[in-house]
């Protein structure tokens, strides 16, 4: 039997040589073992050409869309944060509205709120840098500065950048400070509305809100009207933590 076989193998290589075909040739076509065409070189450049202009068209948005979802969830986890510091301050001290709001930043920062944050880096109320970025910048991109010297600035074991503003008046007790919190601390874009949010302190009713809610009076809610145009890609972005927290989004 093997020998058969042997013998019969110069008539297939002469049947393919009378065919002009030649011997190293034998077996190979232009289809593949299913019967179907294989691509050309020109049809798999156009393909990954293809490929190429959809990627690049599609990746910066879900890029995007990934980086606003991590500045929500900073924003979320920042305010949680403030809401329990609240509350284990009013446990210690009292309602707000006893509380001594005659003091400056630091007096006021160091009593009533820095005991129960968890503290990375203190950088007080001074010029030191490592704490807060600077050249910071409103939402629409023009450029809003530096925070205060007299701001007193932190840095939580999360990396966020923490900074409190004496504000307000006391006759009535209404709007007594703000909060600036950078939710990935000196990392860009440093801008509001993005990375970077406010909150006010309303120590005669409401206690800590986000920037947005109410007006300075701690009784007038702001409209949301006033709130998207605020909080727009044409505006400043003060306003972006009360819309945020609302919508549970970053929809601009």
């Amino acid at each position: 039997m093997q020998k058969e076989c042997a013998s019969r193998q110069p008539v297939v290589g002469a049947r393919a040589l009378t065919q002009g075909v030649k011997i190293g040739d034998v077996g190979i076509s232009k289809r593949n073992s299913t019967g179907a065409k294989g691509f050309t070189l020109a049809e798999v450049l156009l393909t990954l050409a293809i490929i190429g202009v959809i990627a690049a068209i599609t990746i910066p948005a879900v890029i995007t869309k990934v980086t606003k979802d991590q500045y929500v969830v900073g924003l979320k986890k920042a305010y949680n944060t403030l809401r329990a510091v609240e509350r284990e301050a009013i446990q210690k001290y009292g309602p707000m509205e006893n509380w001594d709001w005659s003091g400056n930043a630091t007096a006021q920062f160091e009593k009533y709120f820095l005991p129960h944050l968890d503290v990375l880096k203190n950088c007080g109320a001074t010029t030191e840098e490592g704490c807060f970025a600077k050249g910071l910048t409103y939402l629409n991109g023009s450029t809003w500065g530096n925070l205060n010297a007299s701001d007193y600035k932190i840095v939580t074991s999360d990396g966020m950048s923490w900074a409190y503003y004496k504000s307000g008046s006391t006759t009535p007790l209404t709007w007594r400070g703000t909060f600036y919190i950078d939710v990935n601390g000196l990392k860009g874009p440093n801008r509001y509305g993005r990375d970077m949010f406010i909150f006010d302190v309303f120590p005669s009713n409401l206690g800590i809100k986000p920037f947005g809610s109410y007006g300075a009076d701690g009784v007038t809610p702001i409209s949301t009207s006033d709130v998207d145009a605020d909080c727009s890609t044409s505006a400043r972005g003060y306003y972006c933590a009360a819309k945020v927290l609302s919508e549970g989004a970053m929809n601009y």
